[in-house]
């Protein structure tokens, strides 16, 4: 479990600290250890506070982490337990081809995409500030594409948005690629940016390596971006054949977009679970639905 996972990566790397963090790191953990979430809060009981716990139980762990110097793993981003709300979530119905600008929003561009919209209202009486409000998605032949509408402006402070994408196929258990999306943001305008597999640190392309600038990102009233769907060994196909070769085509995409304020995770879409795209030919993605 996350508690686990915080324990010996807390074992693996402190020898390589410094005492005082070191020290920080460990008190961070036993709090952690200690917190009401692991003795009442949890799948067994439940309470008004639910939410609260959740969220101070998972700062305390990304704590831990951030002592030690690294940045903490993107589910500490997602509540543990199950969430109340009610969003509110449209499968994509047609191939979508936007300019991926970051202004106004432009309507024809995206209809058709997948769009995932918080609730918001459980969180509010609870005293959560929320950033992000919804999220628009959907592929054509070549990309995926995504775009985050804040809540309100965009922040003043500095801030990270992380996008996580993964290919999947049919009755497998793990994603057949996964990739990264790391957009630094400061003064409310992208001051850094690299896409990357999610294991391995070396850039596709980047803000100091854009490549053939087949990967896109912006921000001005909006943060959009496009991926390139054959970094994610990704093609849209017909539904007989996705059934024929289920074993070696991915099927569907899978993505989850989340802010981050210094390493620690302060929003994210969806809260729970992640936003999937058919990887179907347009035809047959407009014949679903």
């Amino acid at each position: 479990d996350y508690l686990f996972q915080a324990r010996s990566f807390y074992e693996q790397n402190a020898a390589q600290a410094s005492e005082a963090q070191r020290k920080l790191a460990y008190e961070e953990l036993l709090i952690a250890e200690g917190s009401d979430w692991n003795w009442w809060y949890g799948p067994e009981h439940h309470s008004a506070n639910d939410r609260d716990f959740d969220e101070l139980y998972r700062k305390h762990l990304s704590n831990v982490y951030q002592a030690l110097g690294a940045a903490p793993p993107d589910y500490l981003a997602q509540p543990i337990s199950g969430i109340v709300a009610r969003p509110s979530f449209t499968p994509q119905t047609a191939y979508i081809h936007p300019r991926i600008a970051g202004d106004l929003v432009r309507y024809f561009e995206w209809m058709g995409s997948a769009i995932y919209t918080a609730d918001h209202r459980a969180g509010a009486m609870h005293g959560k500030q929320f950033l992000l409000d919804s999220v628009h998605a959907g592929i054509d032949e070549s990309n995926v594409y995504g775009r985050l509408d804040f809540k309100g402006d965009i922040p003043d402070m500095p801030f990270e948005i992380v996008v996580n994408l993964e290919s999947w196929a049919e009755r497998e258990v793990r994603p057949r690629h996964a990739l990264r999306l790391e957009v630094m943001v400061q003064d409310q305008r992208i001051a850094d940016w690299k896409v990357r597999a999610d294991d391995d640190e070396t850039p596709l392309e980047s803000a100091k390596q854009p490549g053939t600038g087949a990967a896109r990102v912006a921000l001005l009233r909006n943060f959009e971006f496009r991926i390139p769907l054959a970094w994610l060994a990704a093609t849209p196909v017909s539904g007989s054949h996705s059934q024929a070769s289920s074993s070696l085509a991915a099927t569907r995409l899978r993505l989850r977009l989340s802010l981050w304020q210094n390493r620690l995770p302060v929003d994210a879409l969806p809260l729970e679970g992640w936003i999937e795209l058919h990887l179907l030919e347009e035809g047959e993605l407009m014949s679903l639905y």
